[in-house]
């Protein structure tokens, strides 16, 4: 299966698959149960967009992956951070490709937000305006990759494209294991 491109607004999104029935099973199976087949099985779909995006924007050098942060109370609630352990396995294969990668956890939510899942794209960029902020201007010299486990209306990333903005931290791109793209912000 090829990696698709996409874009949020004028940045570019790469991602492996749409979003199906069977995408959502393995996402919650990850999220939710700590299942490490889903888990290494989202880590390698956004792995394969990252190497897809390297080549098709000519990226030379190391890059830094900076997550979309999980809500604190979800954290405390599987009593782990979902997206920091996928990135790790990411930053495991992208090694294994010789890519050099390093994750910058620099984005957190300033604001608790409604749940996203009844809301339309509209109302989601409502809710998540300023739920982000960067905690540091830290910056690497190589690309910005934005990542997630998934994008339903693209809201969350472009807030933390603007996050990342309002810090002087322009991302390269954003990067899914899988996307939604009807009645969102993705073409």
């Amino acid at each position: 299966m090829s990696t698709k491109k996409s874009y949020i607004g004028r940045s570019p999104l790469y991602y492996k698959t749409g979003y199906s029935n069977k995408t959502a099973a393995v996402i919650l199976s990850a999220k939710e149960n700590n299942n490490l087949a889903a888990v290494n099985l989202l880590a390698e779909s956004i792995s394969q967009s990252i190497l897809y995006a390297i080549e098709d924007l000519e990226i030379k050098g190391d890059i830094s992956l900076v997550t979309i942060p999980s809500s604190p109370s979800a954290i405390r609630r599987r009593g782990r951070n979902h997206i920091q352990v996928l990135a790790v396995e990411v930053q495991k294969y992208l090694g294994a490709k010789a890519v050099t990668s390093n994750i910058l956890t620099i984005l957190t939510q300033r604001k608790n937000t409604k749940d996203q899942s009844g809301l339309n794209s509209r109302q989601r960029i409502e809710n998540t305006y300023e739920m982000f902020r960067a905690t540091s201007c830290e910056n690497s010299q190589g690309a910005i990759f934005l990542i997630d486990d998934l994008v339903t209306t693209g809201a969350s990333i472009m807030e933390g494209i603007r996050a990342l903005f309002e810090a002087k931290i322009t991302v390269t791109a954003s990067i899914t294991a899988c996307a939604v793209g009807r009645n969102s912000l993705i073409p």
